[in-house]
């Protein structure tokens, strides 16, 4: 049995950009991926909205990634992969991060993934960079004007972090694109999509172990 943990914020969560609810299970990007790998994977999906890698939000407490990896990687060891999927909220005004800072932010992340603390092997890393912003609501507006062109340049830094750490890497934006109802959060058929892609990654990466 492979464990693999997904980590990361509202849009592994789930979040549903009509109305603020979460997407039942089996229609967020984990659910259609455990669907696709079948028996023989366990994934645990540990995600909350509002997330950034490394960063403290002003409004909303324990969102910081770093602080909270270590507890959920020993909670849920052994694993054998950790998929990363953060780095968007990074970028909200309210933090006041660039690309640049979220790449270094997921090094952190990375660090912590290889460097158990728990005994056993590090667990394989799957980097996961997000889909850039969209159309957004006055909402999103708030949090994200101006800040469209640095969220495209996360693949590309998120790219350079996966090279030197010698993690696998996924460009979500080639899979799905967010919803024109907040420019932020995709619908379910773009997770449909991604899920599926994600398994047939997950299935090379452990094919080469």
């Amino acid at each position: 049995m492979k464990t693999i943990l997904c980590y990361g914020d509202s849009i592994t969560w789930g979040y549903n950009p009509a109305d603020g609810t979460r997407y039942p299970y089996s229609e967020t990007w984990p659910g259609v991926m455990e669907k696709n790998l079948g028996s023989g994977y366990r994934v645990i999906t540990e995600a909350i909205t509002g997330r950034t890698t490394c960063w403290d939000v002003p409004y909303a407490p324990y969102r910081n990634g770093k602080e909270y990896l270590p507890m959920l990687m020993e909670s849920h060891s052994p694993l054998d992969l950790v998929i990363i999927m953060l780095g968007l909220n990074d970028l909200m005004k309210l933090v006041g991060k660039t690309a640049n800072d979220s790449a270094w932010g997921l090094i952190s992340l990375t660090r912590i993934v290889q460097s158990p603390v728990f005994g056993g092997t590090p667990p394989k890393i799957l980097i996961v960079s997000p889909p850039v912003l969209g159309k957004m609501s006055s909402l999103n507006e708030m949090a994200y004007s101006g800040m469209e062109e640095e969220s495209k340049k996360l693949a590309g830094c998120y790219k350079t972090v996966a090279d030197a750490a010698l993690c696998g890497f996924m460009d979500s934006n080639k899979y799905m694109k967010v919803s024109d109802i907040d420019g932020v959060h995709p619908l379910p058929g773009q997770f449909a999509i991604f899920g599926e892609a994600v398994a047939e990654k997950v299935r090379e990466i452990f094919i080469t172990k």
